[in-house]
């Protein structure tokens, strides 16, 4: 049976509600601990970057998506985020819309989606916050 980052992340979430050291943890706290274990990873990773390394290398990136998954359910448990699905919904009309740039390999085209998709986010964050 083939395992999905859905299930990594119901793994996740338990771990975030039931660990006392997260638990006892403001968020700050833990979050930066998991923002640290991700640039850890992340240097791990580069350093395993070459052929004939896949058992090594899947290892560390099992760790990036871990770290990954925890951050998202510690944010959605703390009510910074609404959901892991709004953060993953998100991404995907991010970066649908910006599909034609990569295709085009246009920055030209990439920049003018950008400034577009940031306009669309300070709307949004002014409705929602009113600023």
């Amino acid at each position: 049976m083939t395992k999905t980052f859905l299930d990594l992340l119901t793994i996740a979430r338990k771990n975030v509600r039931e660990n006392p050291s997260i638990k006892s943890e403001n968020t700050q706290s833990v979050t930066e601990r998991y923002f640290q274990g991700l640039r850890d990873e992340v240097q791990e990773v580069k350093e395993e970057m070459r052929e004939n390394n896949e058992i090594r290398l899947v290892d560390e990136l099992s760790d990036i998506a871990w770290d990954y998954a925890v951050l998202l359910s510690v944010l959605e448990d703390r009510g910074y985020i609404p959901s892991v699905d709004a953060v993953i919904e998100h991404a995907n009309e991010k970066y649908t819309e910006r599909m034609p740039a990569f295709l085009q390999a246009s920055q030209e085209l990439w920049e003018e989606i950008k400034v577009r998709q940031k306009a669309e986010l300070r709307r949004r964050h002014g409705e929602k916050y009113g600023e």
